[in-house]
């Protein structure tokens, strides 16, 4: 109907429309792969189309993927449930069939597509950075509702897509304008990455780097660059390996916790004070229970602040009361009229904003986004307390899933029955977390050996990871290949519209395309 022309450049256009609406849009995402379908549809030819199809291996294996879910329903008895997956999974099969048969992308379209690419991840995070400064007013609660498009740990691995496709195309060009412009796109998205705290994104961030060190010893024909990338790789393992030592002992440099015989028993003031010398929750190494006294805190407080100390409410919801106790704790002051009186107009400020420790106001240091982790750690530690810690939480979720494994190792539960099963065990009591924390795996390898058993899950491995295996392997190709990786070890990618087209399209493509290999520049 149209010149070939028109549905190449209809073709490219719904690419680029698919990239960009990743990081802001399910409804772009659904329109894009809609004018794609519509544009294949149109375009005709397909004896060749098929042939491409059947020659495109990488296509393949995502087809695979799905049919693999598809043949799953097989063990399954929740059809309803199933089919819904499918239709989530439908993607897989959708741009397979609409990518893998259509003629490769060239390496000036591949950059075109990333380059807008990479201006709607910029654009997404200016975004959440407008309400992270307050500029956009939003109420959030955590640093992770910023992110309003899509989930943060998403949202951080599309920045470091960004970051690394910003990196090799400042490689390549040689207009010093675009160049600068990578380099402006990499120092934002770099820097935001640290706001957004999300910590997937920085355990991806690290291990590519490293992996970039590491290839560049192997394929790097001069001695020196060869040198410089062995002595880079072990001073940033040495850097980790020390920082990481140092937060952990600053965090467990705790306070010998006194005796009944020798606390003090009265303020200043003549007050007793309340200890519960049972609890062991700490803030910076304090103990929180000790030392309170809730009257002279609530004299106190009332004079300082509009929020009532029994009744109010921080802005992030929580009592007041509980948020100033821990604060004064992080400082190591007593919960008395005398600690109070140490707080600055900021401190109360700050407690009213709903920080619990002191060294939140410093929002870009390491230690305090180490912090929260340590204290999770801890509290599972002593209590297996998991309630909203995100890291401990996922303990509890693997040990459902490992029960469930154990029961259907053969075959799995089936494509539709892995929401059942989980919901099954915790009504059966095997966890502590209350309902509102009762999720998945939160990894997407566990989730597809709980589906399929045994051999399914090599199998999902196969179909997944099978073209890194190429003889040779465009540069991006391996930095996405470790992106997903690593963002399979801590969510379920693969369960929604978002993750299943962020992982599809991307891995279509990479590997896809025809572009530069690793041997070149």
């Amino acid at each position: 109907m149209f010149s070939e022309r028109i549905h190449r450049n209809v073709y490219i256009f719904s690419l680029i429309l698919l990239g960009v609406s990743i990081p802001f849009s399910v409804f772009l995402m659904s329109v894009s792969q809609f004018l794609l379908a519509t544009n294949w549809l149109l375009e005709l030819d397909f004896k060749n189309k098929w042939k491409r199809l059947i020659q495109n291996k990488p296509a393949l294996y995502l087809i695979g993927l799905f049919l693999l879910h598809l043949l799953w329903m097989l063990n399954s008895t929740n059809m309803a449930y199933g089919w819904h997956d499918i239709k989530i999974k439908l993607p897989l099969f959708v741009l397979a069939v609409l990518i893998g048969s259509s003629k490769q992308v060239q390496f000036k379209e591949l950059k075109l597509i990333l380059d807008f690419f990479i201006l709607s991840v910029v654009a997404s995070t200016i975004v959440s950075a407008l309400i992270y400064f307050g500029i956009i007013e939003r109420e959030i609660t955590d640093v992770r509702q910023i992110s309003i498009f899509i989930s943060h740990i998403r949202l951080s691995l599309l920045i470091n897509i960004g970051l690394f496709s910003s990196y090799y195309f400042f490689v390549q060009t040689k207009s010093i304008f675009l160049r600068l412009g990578y380099v402006v796109a990499s120092l934002w998205l770099l820097y935001f990455l640290v706001i957004l705290n999300a910590y997937t994104g920085f355990v991806v961030f690290f291990f590519v780097i490293i992996f970039m060190l590491l290839r560049s010893i192997i394929v790097n024909g001069k001695l020196w660059m060869k040198i410089s990338s062995i002595v880079a790789v072990f001073t940033l393992l040495i850097l980790v390996f020390f920082t990481s030592k140092s937060f952990i002992n600053r965090f467990y440099n705790i306070d010998e916790k006194p005796t009944v015989k020798s606390i003090e028993k009265y303020t200043v003031n003549g007050n007793r004070y309340k200890h519960n010398l049972k609890l062991n929750q700490i803030e910076n190494g304090h103990y929180v229970y000790l030392y309170v006294s809730a009257k002279e805190l609530e004299t106190e407080w009332n004079k300082r602040s509009n929020i009532d100390f029994n009744e109010g409410l921080n802005q992030k919801g929580k009592p007041i009361k509980s948020t100033l106790i821990y604060y004064l704790t992080s400082l190591n002051l007593r919960k008395d009229s005398l600690g109070i009186s140490k707080l600055s107009e900021a401190d109360i400020r700050l407690i009213e904003k709903g920080y619990s420790n002191y060294i939140y106001k410093n929002k870009l240091s390491p230690y305090t986004k180490v912090y929260p982790i340590l204290k999770q750690m801890y509290l599972y530690s002593i209590n297996a307390y998991a309630e909203g810690g995100s890291v401990v939480q996922r303990f509890e979720y693997l040990k459902i899933a490992k029960r469930i494994i154990s029961d259907n190792f053969w075959f799995g539960v089936g494509t539709g029955d892995v929401d059942d099963a989980f919901k099954q065990h915790y009504m059966n009591g095997e966890s502590t977390l209350s309902e509102e924390f009762q999720h998945r795996a939160h990894n997407q390898y566990v989730t597809f050996f709980i589906s399929f058993g045994i051999l399914g899950f090599f199998l999902s491995l196969f179909f997944m990871f099978a073209p890194i295996f190429q003889k040779q392997v465009f540069f991006l190709s391996l930095v996405y290949i470790l992106v997903a990786f690593f963002s399979m070890l801590n969510e379920d990618t693969l369960e929604t519209q978002a993750g299943i087209t962020f992982f599809t399209f991307f891995l279509l493509l990479f590997f896809m395309s025809n572009l530069p290999l690793s041997k070149s520049k």
